[in-house]
């Protein structure tokens, strides 16, 4: 685990852009293709096994930097950030516009960014934590001074919507949870209050096939067409986060308790915030086996569905909205990613 006594890098602030256009489980049962029988108890199921009740979908043809781009100029709005002084893109996403060039590339051009160092980082649904662990790798080095990381998400276009019957929702019942935005993140030096303090991110490869896209894994065999469907056996990787998450947090816990005197690692914590997998598997996880306490832990899951890579700075967007989070305070917020691969870790930050 990389700690940081001193921090070297901070989040000076968070754009967000999340599409107008709600599904509700009901919503999204009258566009299934399914038999009649199981389209009318797919909303119950939806909300039985996941907890999720909304997602947000972008516009038909929307692409990926189109939700990145639209992220940025909300940052720009906040923070009245001059695009000229930034020194370093990464998009950081599941998808991409194209296989090449890079996506950061076309975002450049569309932002009107000049000479920068531009590329991506795709690590699944910890691609943004990991373009963060960069970023501040980049920064402590003195590569870099500014860093604009951000994202885009289309989840409703990898997922599968023809469901021959319940067996089926075993492997497509994770596409039905995701939606669609676009994140945006600048990061700069510290200063003497905020920063990130921690970061610890992992995986373990053995479990890649629980989650994938394309569904099909030969796809190249077939002339390279993809198959973009959204493969994932949510049962099988449900039982694999929750182990490996429980795990994590109890080692985690051992840790702190020497050299913080912190008797639950959530101590002094003002919010802990997860990858947005689904409420019911939070829930499960933070409650049910960690005892954490329900105000510490962000939870959006059923508001915006799981939206990838750009889940946990959505999550954080919204405490900064409702003033519950305030970037400059030196609040600790521990930042949770799980991730098909599998992939797993934290970035612990004093905001």
């Amino acid at each position: 685990m990389q700690s940081y006594e001193q921090p070297v890098a901070r989040v000076v602030d968070i754009g967000v852009h999340i599409p107008e256009r709600v599904v509700s489980n009901q919503d999204l049962a009258e566009i299934v293709n399914a038999p009649a029988l199981l389209k009318k108890a797919l909303p119950s199921i939806i909300s039985r096994s996941t907890g999720n009740v909304n997602r947000v979908y972008a516009p038909d043809g929307a692409i990926p930097s189109d939700l990145a781009v639209a992220a940025i100029d909300d940052l720009i709005q906040r923070t009245g950030l001059v695009l000229s002084e930034v020194d370093t893109l990464i998009f950081s996403s599941t998808d991409m516009d194209m296989m090449e060039p890079a996506t950061a590339n076309i975002i450049q051009e569309r932002i009107g960014l000049k000479l920068v160092n531009a590329f991506d980082v795709s690590n699944a649904c910890n691609s943004f934590l990991q373009a963060m662990n960069i970023a501040n790798s980049l920064i402590a080095t003195g590569a870099a001074r500014k860093v604009l990381i951000c994202s885009g998400e289309l989840g409703s276009v990898v997922c599968n919507r023809n469901i021959a019957d319940v067996r089926e929702l075993r492997v497509k019942m994770g596409g039905l949870t995701l939606g669609d935005a676009g994140a945006a993140m600048l990061m700069e030096a510290s200063n003497e209050t905020s920063g990130i303090s921690e970061i610890n991110l992992m995986s373990l490869g053995e479990h890649w096939k629980l989650c994938h896209v394309p569904e099909l894994q030969n796809w190249r065999e077939n002339g390279g067409a993809i198959n973009p469907w959204f493969y994932l056996d949510m049962p099988g990787l449900a039982k694999i986060a929750r182990s490996y998450s429980i795990r994590y947090f109890k080692e985690y816990e051992e840790i702190r308790r020497g050299p913080y005197n912190e008797a639950h690692f959530t101590e002094t914590l003002a919010h802990f915030i997860p990858h947005q997998i689904s409420r019911k598997l939070i829930e499960e996880i933070c409650f049910a086996e960690m005892n954490m306490e329900p105000e510490k832990v962000v939870i959006t899951a059923d508001l915006y569905g799981n939206t990838a890579s750009t889940a946990i700075p959505l999550a954080m967007r919204w405490l900064i909205d409702r003033g519950s989070l305030v970037l400059g305070s030196g609040d600790e917020c521990f930042l949770y990613g799980a991730a098909s691969g599998f992939g797993m870790g934290h970035i612990r930050i004093r905001a």
